[in-house]
């Protein structure tokens, strides 16, 4: 595998988890559609210890109302965008095992390292995550969670704003 990898699984169980958390649609809600007895049932999908599934992402569609086409087209924009950016994107198969899958490594560290701080975190690169990546003039802002993974210095600059946000709580 080269250095920086992904797969389009995991590109798409980071937008379903980001597009859930923007409708408003608890992990619960998706876990009861279905016919999950326990929320963390869809928490293992979104950390990609289950695998992603094609009923998986038509229950979250449904749930948030949207067009799976739309949803397809934004994680296509976003195989692109990595693969502009140096990114090898399995785009067949099976998804990528944790040691291999960067995207998922760097989501994980950016949940944990924004959890207590997400509410406060600044608004940038903060679009309806249907309409991302957003191009600007002429650059791209993707949501908060690829821009980590493909941003070291805003990686940094954000890192060093959480740590400041827990410092003075």
């Amino acid at each position: 595998m080269t250095e920086k990898s992904t797969s389009f699984h995991t590109i798409c169980r980071l937008l379903l988890r980001e597009l859930r958390v923007e409708k408003g649609v608890t992990q619960a809600h998706i876990s009861q559609l279905l016919g999950k007895a326990s929320t963390s049932s869809w928490s293992k999908v979104e950390s990609g210890e289950t695998p992603l599934t094609l009923e998986h992402l038509l229950t979250v569609c449904t749930a948030c109302q949207i067009w799976p086409a739309n949803f397809f087209v934004t994680a296509q924009n976003y195989m692109t965008l990595l693969g502009q950016n140096g990114w090898f994107v399995a785009a067949y198969g099976s998804p990528l095992s944790k040691e291999d899958d960067q995207l998922g490594a760097a989501a994980d560290d950016y949940y944990s390292s924004s959890a207590s701080s997400r509410a406060q975190a600044p608004n940038v690169g903060m679009y309806q995550v249907l309409q991302t990546p957003w191009p600007y003039s002429g650059l791209y802002t993707p949501l908060n969670v690829f821009r980590w993974a493909l941003d070291p210095q805003w990686r940094e600059t954000q890192k060093q704003y959480f740590l400041s946000l827990t410092k003075t709580q």
